[in-house]
C-alpha cells in the first residue's frame, strides 16, 4: 500500500458516526478507504467498477426516497422516524462522492495531506458536521468557493458535480447493458473474465423490467439464478420478479429463507409487492415472510412489515 492509503485506514475505524441532524462522516470515509484499498491491491479499473456499482446504488436509493427526499440528504432530520425504516446506502455513497469531489478539486496529494491532519487531530474523538466543515475550510482555504458545501451536506438528491466513474471496464459493461435493451445478449467472449462485481454492475444497469423471454434466455446461458454470489443472484431475481417471470418463485422463496441480510431481503420483498395488479405476488410474499419471519432479526422483521404496510 502507498503511504497515503495507510494513513487513510484509521478513518475507517476511528471516525465516529453522527446521529440525527449530522452527516454520517464515518460511512463516507469507510467507503472512500475501501476503494483506495481496492485501487492499491486490484488496480484502478477494479476501483472504478466498485465505484460504478455504488453510483448505481445511490441512484436507486434516491429513486426509492422519491416521495420523501429528506432521506437523500447527508444531514437529515429524523424526528419521529425509526432509523431502520430509512436505512440506506445514501450516507455511504453520497458521503464517498463528497470526499471524492474534494479530492478531485484539490488533487490526491493535497487531499492525502488533509486526511493525515484530519486523522491526527481527531483520532479517538467524536466530531460533528460543523467541526468537520470548519476543519475542512481551515485546512483547504477557499474550498467553500469551489464546492457548494451546503448543497452537499444539506441538499437533496445527487449534486450536479457528483461524478460517474470513467474506465474501460465500467464503460464496456454499461454499454453491454444498454444493448440488452435492444435484444442483444453479451457473448461468451465478452464475459469470459467476469466475476461477481462485473455481473452485479451489468444486472443493475439493465432496465427494471424487460421481456420475460429475455430473462429466461439470459439465465439459460449464464445460470445467474444459480449464482453462489448473493449480490448477483439477488440482482437477477429482482429483475426476474419485475419482469413477471413466475418461473423463479421457487428460487426467490428459497433465497428469502436462506438469507437474513436486509440488503437482500428489502429489494426482493419490495419487488414482489410494488405496483398495481400484483395480488398473486403479494400473497406469495406474505406467505414466505410468515414462514421465514422467526429466522429474521427483529429489525429485518420490522422493515419487511413496513414494506407490506406501504404497498399492500
Amino acid at each position: 500500500m502507498d503511504s497515503g492509503l495507510t494513513l487513510i485506514e484509521p478513518a475507517w475505524t476511528l471516525e465516529t458516526q453522527e446521529l440525527a441532524l449530522r452527516v454520517s462522516c464515518s460511512n463516507g470515509f469507510t467507503t472512500y478507504a475501501e476503494r483506495r484499498i481496492v485501487e492499491a491491491v486490484q488496480g484502478e479499473e477494479m476501483a472504478a467498477l466498485n465505484i460504478g456499482i455504488g453510483w448505481r446504488g445511490l441512484k436507486e436509493e434516491v429513486e426509492r426516497f422519491s416521495d420523501n427526499m429528506e432521506f437523500t440528504k447527508l444531514r437529515t432530520k429524523q424526528e419521529g422516524v425509526h432509523p431502520d425504516d430509512v436505512g440506506s446506502r445514501v450516507p455511504y455513497e453520497k458521503g464517498f462522492q463528497f470526499l471524492w469531489r474534494i479530492e478531485r478539486e484539490v488533487g490526491r496529494p493535497a487531499f492525502d495531506e488533509f486526511l493525515k491532519k484530519y486523522i491526527a487531530t481527531f483520532k479517538f474523538k467524536s466530531i460533528d458536521t460543523e467541526m468537520f466543515l470548519e476543519f475542512l475550510k481551515t485546512n483547504i482555504p477557499g474550498i467553500e468557493k469551489k464546492i457548494d458545501l451546503v448543497l452537499w451536506t444539506e441538499g437533496t438528491g445527487i449534486p450536479p458535480d457528483a461524478f460517474e466513474p470513467i474506465s474501460n471496464i465500467y464503460t464496456r459493461i454499461v454499454t453491454l447493458a444498454n444493448e440488452f435493451k435492444d435484444g442483444r445478449m453479451p457473448g461468451d467472449d465478452e464475459v469470459a473474465d467476469w466475476q461477481g462485481q462485473e455481473w452485479e454492475l451489468y444486472l443493475k444497469n439493465l432496465p427494471k423490467s424487460v421481456e420475460a423471454s429475455q430473462i429466461l434466455a439470459l439465465d439459460a446461458r449464464y445460470r445467474l439464478s444459480e449464482s453462489k454470489d448473493y449480490e448477483v443472484k439477488v440482482a437477477f431475481l429482482q429483475l426476474a420478479i419485475s419482469s413477471g417471470c413466475s418461473q423463479y418463485q421457487g428460487e426467490v422463496e428459497s433465497t428469502l429463507k436462506e438469507v437474513g441480510r436486509l440488503k437482500y431481503l428489502r429489494p426482493l420483498y419490495a419487488a414482489l409487492v410494488q405496483g398495481s395488479g400484483r395480488q398473486e405476488e403479494k400473497l406469495f410474499a406474505k406467505r414466505v415472510f410468515a414462514e421465514a419471519r422467526d429466522c429474521y432479526h427483529p429489525i429485518a422483521q420490522g422493515v419487511v412489515e413496513s414494506i407490506f404496510s406501504k404497498h399492500t
